[in-house]
């Protein structure tokens, strides 16, 4: 029996820039904790392409030079949407007799 998924909804340029920048984070991060303590895992598999060869010559480095209040303020413009953060007011419909 086939297992059927939902198909995700269309995705747009900054939703795609932001897996693939992440993704490039979690190797270098990966291979930063294997100099760090050698033989306790396996190298990533190292992501291979123009798009990751422009993203470690220009977004690694400005990204390392950004300090850190700059760089959370930039992730709450572009990553974070306020009307989707937080939970509902209520989960459930409340009754009159609450």
């Amino acid at each position: 029996m086939a297992i059927i998924g939902k198909k995700s909804g269309p995705t747009t340029l900054l939703q795609k820039f932001r897996v693939l920048t992440e993704g490039l984070l979690m190797e270098v991060a990966q291979n930063s904790m294997l100099s760090q303590y050698p033989q306790t895992g396996q190298p990533p598999y190292p992501k291979k392409g123009l798009i990751y060869t422009l993203l470690r010559i220009f977004f690694l480095p400005g990204f390392k030079l950004t300090p850190w209040p700059l760089r959370h303020r930039m992730m709450q413009l572009f990553f974070v949407h306020p009307q989707q953060q937080g939970w509902p007011k209520h989960s459930w419909p409340r009754s009159k007799d609450n």
